[in-house]
């Protein structure tokens, strides 16, 4: 590949590595089974460790799969097509394919798969959104036939960092009530005299169950019960980053029993600025490394004025923001990467505003953004190679 001369040192070893284990066509690898990413620390700080043994401090940007969907979508040589991108993204310091990594993309660079598990996230509309009686068996069943299609798509790809579950799932009951007239324990409780999940909430009653909370954790029990001891018995090697959770729509009930299955706690943060003290006790009370999976500001342009996220008054103040926020994530020992929102930009007409990207509908990059996201992420990058190389001694797997 091209690109290999714009990265530091530990991602060129990683593509030079993965590349020497199998090449099929053009860019894509193919793995020996038990060359996996893991957890590891190097003197105390979380990361991951890639297939070569080496830290891996992920960089990445999400929903990259956009450039094939949707209203301007590209025709034509996909390979080629992810081939430009995969210059890109190295160039601009990223060395991830984030959420929505399309293939062939998926498999020239480190990347993480997706499993839409549940109908309960966050951006779906109300004829999208519901939520499902997770102590029906035929809904389980369902759920693990996803979890075989989802792994057996990635069978034989070295650069699988792990799987996500459900993005942006609702969880809060008053939010749920807030935003859809409803929440995952009301919609249990309303089932007919029979449904597995009504049989099971009588029960939770005649125990002497008294709070919606305490069922809700019944129904995170059951859910991540089957969708991770599902997900393990097919993928016992890979990582698990769970359900993306949105900031502040996660009561500690849930994220407590999701706990057992999880490698990594991923979390979808708003605002300009890191919020220091959220993310420590996320991390004293859960006790797991976390990665900002999703996080995003925007700025006006002319065309589209209004945009989603934070919006700042210009594409220099993102950069500036970016680069602030990046280096204040990367001081917590227990952040492992952070995931950008999102490659292209898309006009979300739901929301009536610009779903903001990093190049434009045209593919053209922001200049002045992506040339400050490069080197907010070489810098970083460089920071966390002194590190290893420094404490190189001092490196574990767990």
């Amino acid at each position: 590949m091209l690109i290999t001369s714009l990265l530091i040192p530990s991602f060129r070893r990683l593509l030079i590595a993965c590349a020497a284990l199998s090449v099929v066509g053009a860019g894509l690898i193919e793995a020996e089974e038990d060359v996996r990413f893991q957890l590891g620390k190097v003197n105390g700080r979380d990361c991951l460790i890639d297939p070569t043994g080496k830290p891996f401090f992920t960089l990445g940007v999400n929903h990259i799969q956009n450039v094939f969907q949707g209203e301007g979508a590209l025709l034509g040589d996909q390979q080629q097509a992810c081939e430009d991108i995969l210059q890109k993204l190295t160039s601009w310091g990223y060395n991830t394919g984030g959420y929505g990594t399309p293939e062939p993309l998926s498999r020239m660079l480190p990347s993480f798969a997706p499993m839409y598990l549940t109908m309960n996230a966050n951006y779906k509309s109300d004829e999208q959104f519901e939520y499902c009686d997770v102590f029906d068996p035929v809904v389980q069943q369902k759920m693990r036939e996803v979890i075989q299609y989802e792994i057996g798509k990635q069978a034989g790809n070295s650069t699988l960092i792990g799987y996500y579950w459900t993005d942006t799932p609702q969880w809060d009951l008053e939010r749920s009530r807030k935003k859809r007239g409803t929440d995952w324990v009301s919609m249990i409780r309303e089932l007919p005299a029979g449904a597995p999940g009504k049989i099971r909430y009588e029960q939770f009653i005649a125990d002497g169950g008294d709070s919606d909370e305490a069922f809700l954790r019944l129904i995170a029990r059951q859910l991540y019960q089957v969708i991770g001891e599902e997900t393990r018995r097919l993928a016992p090697d890979v990582l698990i980053f769970g359900e993306r959770y949105l900031v502040h729509d996660h009561p500690d009930c849930v994220i407590e029993e999701a706990l057992p299955y999880i490698d990594v706690l991923s979390i979808q943060p708003g605002g300009v600025q890191f919020e220091s003290a959220y993310f420590d006790r996320m991390h004293a009370k859960f006790k797991k490394p976390i990665l900002v999976c999703d996080h995003q500001n925007s700025f006006p342009t002319p065309k589209y004025p209004k945009t989603m996220w934070q919006q700042l008054e210009s594409e220099e103040a993102v950069g500036v923001a970016y680069e602030q926020y990046l280096n204040d994530a990367f001081e917590k020992s227990y952040i492992v990467g952070y995931q950008r929102c999102q490659y292209i930009d898309r006009y979300a007409d739901g929301a009536g505003k610009l779903k903001q990207g990093i190049v434009r509908e045209d593919g053209t990059a922001y200049r002045t953004l992506t040339q400050a996201v490069r080197q907010a992420n070489l810098q970083v990058l460089e920071r966390f190679e002194l590190h290893c190389e420094f404490k190189q001694k001092n490196t574990k797997r767990l």
